[in-house]
């Protein structure tokens, strides 16, 4: 059985220089229409809101989160596979948010996603070959397509032999490498994985996550990781970013995000990772559900649900006013840590499972 290569030795340091991608404020709103002829608005799910975080080269930054919290509508919107409501991309210095098709035309080339079904990602009526091949007939730029094809398909652990071989004669790890061969083809700067190993077994996301590790020290490679599992994202990222319902509450090196969360949303998270996978805090279990993103509440997002700002109150049924009635911004709560929260968590400071009735 494949095991996890160590986690980094992460420190709280940025890295240096100017950042590959820069996300502010952006927001995607999805509308919700009503008549089959004359449709008409009635109303908008809250899928992505005020998000803004920053990818530094050869980094990989995780974007972890419950689902349906927006992590991969904001891969979509930083790719421009969706446009956004407002808000602003800045991909390699280039401001990107308002470009049209033609003009994100060579700058696919630069960004490119792993999927997370690594069979319905991959067109199957098409062989291995012309799948990898797919970005040069597309983007042109490469005379022997099969020898650079095989190339890949040796560096992801494919037998080159097997080019003409199509997807259903591959286990779903073999797939999942043919999607990554794929979105190494055109040597991107950045690659955006979305849930790339949550359909695997266990054994062989150890392959793939360590696939990757090396692909990016070999190619220089800077990955947004997107992933519920906060123990994989621990071992892979050098920086998250924790999402809850369509905000960023929270943004720290892994090891002091793991070590010390600030957010109340974050440290309920690492609560519920078993012990020696990067948990082994006092279990929380949050009350209610998750609101609803086509009418969140007002305020903090998280006030329903905030075991912090009960226990800041001092009662089971109340939280502080300005809970409820503003959204606090993402701020530096410790050297180049973030937290979007009125009351942070202190060293050490733990949730009291006494404040949920």
């Amino acid at each position: 059985m494949s095991q996890l290569a160590e986690p980094r030795t992460m420190t709280a340091e940025r890295p240096g220089g100017d950042a590959l991608v820069s996300v502010r404020n952006l927001t995607k709103r999805f509308p919700i229409t009503r008549g089959i002829i004359f449709q008409r608005e009635i109303a908008r799910v809250h899928a992505v809101e005020d998000v803004s975080f920053d990818i530094f080269p050869g980094e990989t930054l995780g974007l972890v989160g419950e689902s349906g919290s927006g992590k991969s509508t904001t891969a979509r919107l930083i790719t421009k596979l969706i446009d956004a409501t407002s808000g602003s991309v800045v991909f390699d210095g280039q401001e990107i948010t308002g470009y049209s098709r033609r003009q994100m035309r060579p700058l696919r080339r630069e960004m490119q996603m792993i999927f997370q079904d690594p069979y319905s990602s991959l067109n199957p009526r098409q062989t291995v070959g012309q799948i990898i091949g797919s970005p040069y007939a597309i983007q042109g730029g490469e005379r022997n397509v099969r020898r650079r094809v095989q190339e890949l398909m040796n560096r992801v652990g494919l037998n080159p032999e097997h080019f003409n071989r199509y997807p259903h004669e591959f286990s779903g790890g073999q797939r999942q490498r043919i999607g990554v061969a794929r979105a190494l083809a055109l040597s991107p700067k950045l690659i955006i994985c979305d849930e790339p190993v949550s359909a695997l077994d266990v054994s062989i996301q150890a392959q793939i996550l360590n696939l990757l590790e090396g692909l990016q020290q070999d190619f220089n490679l800077t990955y947004l990781f997107i992933s519920h599992d906060l123990s994989v994202v621990r071992h892979i990222s050098d920086r998250i970013a924790v999402m809850y319902l369509g905000h960023v509450v929270e943004v720290g090196s892994a090891e002091e995000l793991y070590e010390n969360p600030k957010h109340p949303y974050t440290a309920s998270l690492l609560s519920a990772v078993p012990q020696g996978t990067g948990g082994g805090h006092h279990r929380v279990v949050l009350a209610g559900d998750v609101p609803s993103p086509i009418d969140p509440p007002p305020g903090c997002v998280f006030h329903t649900r905030c075991p912090k700002a009960r226990m800041v109150s001092g009662s089971p049924d109340e939280v502080p006013e300005n809970c409820r009635t503003e959204f606090p911004p993402l701020g530096e709560v410790e050297p180049r840590h973030l937290a979007a929260c009125w009351y942070p968590l202190k060293a050490g400071e733990e949730l009291r499972q006494a404040a949920h009735r």
